[in-house]
C-alpha cells in the first residue's frame, strides 16, 4: 500500500514502463514519457491567467563537494496583471506579482530525485529525496522600460518555502532506516534583498531578462523561462532515523550549512486561456492537451 511520506509512491509519468529515476544527463532533454505529467484538473481548474512550466536544474551540497540534479518538475502558475511601479525620470516601471506551487501526485512538491556524493571524502552516499513546499511560491518581477530606446530590463525574484525530505538513505552501500519524517527543521533558507518586507525561512532565486525592439527576449521572464539562480542554506535535519537509531546529526554535519549554490531552468510557460501549439510557423508552447511542451535541460 502507499504511504503518506512524501513522494513515497509510484513515480507518475506519461508512459506505462517502468519508472526510472531520471539520470543526470546535462545537455539533453528528458524524454516526454520520463517526466510528470503537468496539467490542470477537476481539483486544480485553470484560470484565465493559468500557466503551467517545467523546471529542472542543479543544488550544489557544499559539504559534499558534488550537485543533486533536480529533474524536471512541473509548477503551475497563476500570473498577475502589471501595475505602476515608483515613478523614474528614465524609466515606465511595472510590477507584477505571481504565485506558482510544484504540482506531483496531488502535492505541492517535486518527483523524488536521487543523488550520491562522498560522504567526509571518503564513504559514499545515497540519498533519494524530495522538496516540498510549506507555503505558496511568490514570484515578483519588476519590468523597466527605458524611454531612450525602449529596451525593456526585467529583475524576477522566486520565494519559496522549501524543505527538504530525505526518503531514502545509503551509506557505503548499507540501507538506513531514515524512517518516515526525515527532513530538514526548517525551510531551505537565502539571504532576501528586502527582508523587512519579506521575512521568514524560504529560498530565494533571482533572473533577469532583457528585450532589445526587433530581438529576442534573453535571460530569465516569467513567460519564456530561463534560468534562475541563488545561494541557499541546508537546515539541520530532524525526524531522521528509526528503532532509537538517531540520524539527525550525521545528515546535519554531512549536509547542513551555508553557501549551496542553486540553478534551476524554466521552460516556456503553456498558457491554458490562450494555447499556442506546434505549427509550421509558430514554436509550440502548448501539447494538445494543454501541458507545456518544452522540457528544459538543466545547466550547471
Amino acid at each position: 500500500c502507499w504511504s503518506d511520506r512524501p513522494g513515497d509512491r509510484r513515480p507518475e509519468r506519461q508512459s506505462e514502463r517502468s519508472p526510472e529515476v531520471l539520470e543526470n544527463t546535462p545537455g539533453a532533454a528528458a524524454d516526454r514519457d520520463d517526466v510528470p505529467p503537468c496539467r490542470y484538473d477537476e481539483q486544480h481548474p485553470p484560470t484565465d491567467v493559468s500557466l503551467n512550466a517545467y523546471v529542472t536544474g542543479y543544488a550544489n551540497v557544499k559539504k559534499m563537494k558534488g550537485a543533486a540534479y533536480l529533474p524536471p518538475s512541473c509548477v503551475l502558475i497563476e500570473q498577475g496583471l502589471p501595475v505602476p511601479g515608483p515613478p523614474d525620470p528614465e524609466y515606465l516601471i511595472f510590477d507584477t506579482l505571481s504565485y506558482a506551487n510544484f504540482h506531483y501526485l496531488e502535492r505541492k512538491q517535486t518527483p523524488p530525485f536521487e543523488a550520491t556524493f562522498l560522504s567526509f571524502d571518503f564513504a559514499p552516499v545515497k540519498a533519494t529525496m524530495v522538496l516540498e513546499q510549506t507555503g505558496t511560491m511568490r514570484i515578483d518581477s519588476r519590468m523597466k522600460i527605458r524611454l531612450s530606446d525602449f529596451t525593456t530590463i526585467t529583475d524576477t525574484y522566486v520565494r519559496a518555502p522549501l524543505v527538504l525530505h530525505v526518503l531514502d538513505l545509503e551509506v557505503n552501500g548499507t540501507p538506513l532506516d531514515v524512517g518516515s519524517g526525515c527532513r530538514t527543521e526548517t525551510s531551505l533558507t537565502s539571504e532576501d534583498p528586502d527582508p523587512a518586507n519579506f521575512p521568514g525561512d524560504h529560498l530565494v532565486l533571482y533572473g533577469r531578462g532583457e528585450q532589445i525592439i526587433g530581438l529576442p527576449a534573453t535571460g530569465y521572464l516569467l513567460l519564456s523561462g530561463g534560468a534562475l539562480s541563488g545561494e541557499a542554506t541546508i537546515p539541520a535535519f530532524t525526524g531522521c532515523g528509526s528503532d532509537g537509531e538517531d540520524l539527525d546529526r550525521l545528515l546535519t554535519a554531512s549536509v547542513s550549512g551555508p553557501g549551496n549554490y542553486i540553478k534551476q531552468v524554466q521552460g516556456q510557460t503553456c498558457a491554458i486561456a490562450a494555447p499556442v501549439f506546434p505549427s509550421p510557423e509558430n514554436e509550440g508552447q502548448c501539447t494538445e492537451d494543454l501541458q507545456p511542451y518544452e522540457i528544459p535541460v538543466a545547466e550547471r
